[in-house]
């Protein structure tokens, strides 16, 4: 049969209008490349559905990631309303929680620091303390965790709204905690202590993931009786002299021979994601939805691969007969997949911050914070590894499919679409 033949008796009916705007002797893509590019641009509704597929899929593996991310980076600090540091190491001496534990710990703490720079590690070391305190306003009562840091200045933590503490009797409340008693910015709330009741006002407001974002902070210098403390967190160590990463963790190497009867020398970001006890939990999930979604790509493709190729029995015999070679029409088929990956995978770079916000964030606020974290994106996973392994799945899947048609032979050029 000749060419023009074929094209005549190969389908149905006439075309009286351009197939696509993308005219192939413009291109500079293979043809192989343009006929399946052509394809989706022509025919934008019988592709969407894979597309939108692919994009859901890929949507979610993104925001596990980014979100996985967020919880290693160490970058949580103001989630648990706590300073920014390098290092943080466990304490089990229970001396400072006695009447005079606050002069202790900040002797230890001072003590701890000469060290370190006779060592040649100059640093800052803070830890923080909680409490537990009847609070009362208007008439309204509550018991709320106290946070104090000793080491530290108010400045140094982050706040949402008002200025911090600046003097003993002011403190910054959690909104969480402010509506349990229906007080706000400027109010004077009042104590109990075991000293007898205090008065105290409230300068600003600040979030915690501590207690379900239950808490006030007094000011550093504020003198508390520590007979009232309930526990502490880990200490902190900020490096003064900004070292990078592998000079901290070799200065953490360093510590612990220092210092054997300090327990737990870790990272910072190690700190933050044992403290948020879900990380490696997401991790797991983050793993088991990569490989659920290779699947679905695979299946999916494999499905509408085979679909089209039952659809497009005519076309390719058409294609057979004008001389084009199986190998081309493998290709044929197999980049009009990757295209769509493409395309998904546009989608969803682009759409993965707003989803993650939209999905992620009630969980932070379940979780006490009044506003969402900054997240932190893993360049490598999420511009190279994932696409690359979506890619490759998608690619091996339509190839292995499209070897059907060999069975398709140029004869079949009657079959009426």
């Amino acid at each position: 049969m000749r060419p023009i033949d074929a094209i005549r008796n190969g389908e149905t009916g006439e075309r009286f209008r351009k197939k696509s705007y993308m005219k192939l002797g413009k291109s500079k893509l293979p043809t192989m490349a343009f006929l399946s590019l052509n394809d989706i641009v022509s025919s934008p509704k019988r592709f969407s559905i894979i597309t939108i597929v692919f994009s859901l899929c890929i949507s979610l593996l993104f925001i596990l990631s980014v979100t996985v991310s967020t919880l290693k980076s160490g970058t949580l600090h103001s989630a648990f309303d706590m300073v920014e540091s390098d290092v943080f190491f466990g304490d089990d001496s229970t001396e400072y929680l006695l009447e005079d534990g606050q002069e202790k710990l900040e002797k230890s703490l001072k003590g701890l620091e000469k060290e370190l720079e006779k060592n040649g590690m100059p640093a800052k070391c803070m830890k923080e303390i909680l409490f537990s305190f009847p609070v009362i306003f208007d008439g309204n009562k509550a018991d709320i965790y106290g946070y104090q840091g000793t080491g530290t200045t108010m400045d140094m933590y982050e706040y949402l709204e008002g200025t911090a503490p600046q003097n003993d009797g002011e403190i910054a409340i959690t909104k969480i905690s402010a509506n349990k008693i229906k007080a706000t910015i400027g109010d004077t709330i009042t104590i109990k202590t075991i000293d007898g009741d205090k008065k105290y006002i409230i300068t600003a407001f600040f979030q915690t993931m501590y207690n379900m974002g239950d808490g006030i902070r007094f000011y550093s210098n504020e003198k508390l009786n520590y007979l009232q403390s309930q526990s502490y967190t880990d200490s902190q160590i900020k490096f003064t002299d900004n070292p990078n990463k592998e000079e901290i963790k070799y200065r953490i190497e360093k510590i612990k021979e220092l210092y054997p009867e300090l327990s737990d020398v870790k990272t910072s970001e190690e700190a933050i994601s044992e403290k948020l006890s879900v990380t490696e939990a997401m991790n797991a999930m983050k793993i088991l939805v990569a490989i659920i979604t290779i699947i679905l790509v695979a299946l999916i493709t494999v499905l509408m691969e085979r679909s089209f190729i039952s659809k497009e029995q005519g076309e390719i015999a058409l294609m057979k007969a004008i001389g084009i070679r199986n190998g081309k029409i493998y290709l044929y088929h197999t980049f009009r997949f990757l295209f769509i990956g493409i395309i998904a995978v546009i989608i969803s770079e682009i759409l993965v911050m707003p989803l993650t916000h939209l999905c992620i964030d009630p969980v932070f606020k379940m979780m006490g914070l009044e506003i969402g974290v900054d997240y932190v994106k893993n360049p490598s996973e999420l511009y190279i590894i994932i696409p690359g392994v979506l890619f490759i799945t998608t690619m091996i899947s339509a190839f292995i499919t499209s070897l059907y048609t060999r069975k398709i032979k140029s004869s079949g050029i009657s079959n009426n679409e």
